[in-house]
């Protein structure tokens, strides 16, 4: 009998084969070009709005396109793939939102939660035929944790603090060790608060269970005075992001020991490749880019909608998706693997890392097809550049020879000096 380690079973080795395949001509697959899709702005959808559908040219909107997620689906189709994210789940902590497959609420809710987890595994429109979440397969559990963002909030109204984030990070924890969230588990968290010490232990404790934490980076809130709300100031967390409003970043911005869980280096931080710095903010901690616009997602209506302003936080469910997406095809790949082929595999980074969008815009086909061994792992983000050592002293074998010639040479010269004044009144001395 052949040993159970090296039994593969028939389905996994049609999918490894394929994988193999792909592999081999990866650089034949070209990425569909963007295409934008058409349709209400998510942010501007309520429970009442007239439904519109959305179209899209090739039935695929621009943001999987450009991460390559219908060549990636190809492929996946390909190997006996049906529902990619299958095994996977995705545990989003936001705001409470209706059903993916309902999208209808009974109450006017922020549609934030609801559009991260449609961008992840949100159903597709039917008719016209529009292309959803990036991994329809995977299972989405909610945990919410506010009710408004920052800035926005009233009486009766949750504002996110790093105090509730805390509470819910330990409750996946506790049911992620308990083996109620499944081997391979994503964490999504697209809300920017302080850092506290319960905060940084609740991040330590579902890293540790093993789940892949995908966070945010943080958005530029506008300037001061603007008549658009921020979401910058207010709340229990108090004026978190104010030092970073305005049009642009200025010089020698780094937003990362500052955004909370993105600060976190076991987390999985993204920002945006679309608009750079004029949104998202430069941050030390970001290690990935996504979009952050374009995808096509469910709206509280119960329609469909397209996320048309660029956030960060449409960007890492951007990247969770595709870390959903791809991390079947390689089963038994922990979190920390999974986090490392995303990173080496992303594109425009050069193996170096961007304060916007860390080593690059991640590409599901690579993600999906590359193979370990080709696979180099990016440098260091946060590289520390080690303070000069002055230089050893030589041992100077010879100094206390020269220190004694110094010392007999000026014992010597005095000497001189003392014969050479005194030689004339000797010389008188002869004379007489």
């Amino acid at each position: 009998m052949r040993p159970r380690s090296h039994r593969i079973a028939p389905r996994r080795a049609t999918l490894l084969l394929a994988l193999g395949l792909a592999a081999a001509g990866t650089t034949a697959v070209p990425t569909a070009p963007a295409r934008a899709a058409d349709g209400l702005d998510c942010s501007q959808v309520g429970v009442d709005a007239e439904r519109r559908p959305v179209t899209a040219p090739d039935g695929t909107d621009d943001a999987a396109a450009a991460l390559g997620v219908p060549a990636a689906d190809a492929i996946l189709q390909r190997a006996g793939v049906r529902r990619p994210g299958a095994g996977v789940t995705v545990v989003v902590v936001d705001t409470p939102s209706p059903s993916l497959k309902a999208g209808v609420t009974g109450s006017d809710v922020s549609p934030h939660g609801l559009v991260l987890s449609s961008i992840v595994a949100g159903p597709d429109q039917p008719k016209p035929r529009v292309a959803g979440g990036i991994a329809p397969g995977a299972r989405v559990v909610q945990r919410p944790f506010y009710d408004v963002p920052r800035g926005e909030g009233g009486q009766g109204r949750i504002e996110p603090s790093a105090a509730n984030l805390a509470l819910q990070l330990d409750a996946v924890a506790t049911q992620k060790k308990r083996g109620r969230l499944g081997k391979r588990t994503i964490v999504l968290t697209a809300a920017e608060v302080p850092r506290s010490a319960a905060l940084a232990r609740a991040v330590e404790r579902v890293v540790d269970a093993g789940a892949l934490v995908v966070a945010a980076g943080g958005d530029r809130p506008p300037a001061q005075g603007d008549a658009a709300g921020s979401g910058a100031t207010g709340g229990d967390d108090g004026d978190l992001l104010s030092r970073f409003s305005g049009e642009s970043a200025r010089p020698g911005e780094d937003a990362g020991p500052v955004v909370w869980p993105a600060a976190d280096a076991g987390v999985l931080t993204v920002g945006l490749t679309s608009v750079g710095t004029a949104v998202g903010l430069r941050s030390s901690a970001i290690d990935l880019g996504a979009p952050g616009a374009g995808s096509v997602a469910r709206a509280l209506n119960g329609g469909w909608c397209v996320v048309q302003t660029p956030s960060s936080h449409w960007a890492a469910a951007q990247v969770a998706g595709v870390a959903a997406l791809v991390w079947p095809a390689r089963p038994d790949a922990d979190a920390a693997a999974r986090r490392r082929r995303l990173e080496a595999t992303a594109a425009g980074s050069a193996g170096s890392s961007s304060r916007s969008f860390g080593f690059g815009e991640v590409q599901a086909v690579a993600a999906l097809t590359r193979a370990d061994d080709e696979l180099s792992p990016p440098r260091q983000q946060r590289e520390v550049v080690p303070r000069a050592v002055a230089p050893r002293p030589r041992v100077d074998r010879l100094a206390g020879v020269r220190d004694d010639a110094v010392w007999w040479g000026l014992g010597g010269g005095a000497a001189l000096v003392v014969l050479l004044v005194l030689r004339p009144v000797l010389a008188r001395r002869r004379t007489r």
